[in-house]
């Protein structure tokens, strides 16, 4: 069971994270890469990948 709390600005998740990549959310059109608002274009991001 998936359970993810943000507290204070601090996040606790408990999945089955199969991997965790780091990259940097950037500008396509007048969107942004890793399907994310615009309003984090050049900021840095981790993607975790869930075991199905």
């Amino acid at each position: 069971m998936r359970k993810v709390v943000v507290e204070d600005g601090k996040i606790t998740l408990d999945d089955d994270i199969e991997e965790i990549c780091e990259g940097e959310v950037k500008r396509i059109g007048n969107g942004a890469m890793i399907l994310s608002s615009k309003k984090y274009i050049g900021k840095k991001v981790y993607v975790l990948v869930r075991k199905d």
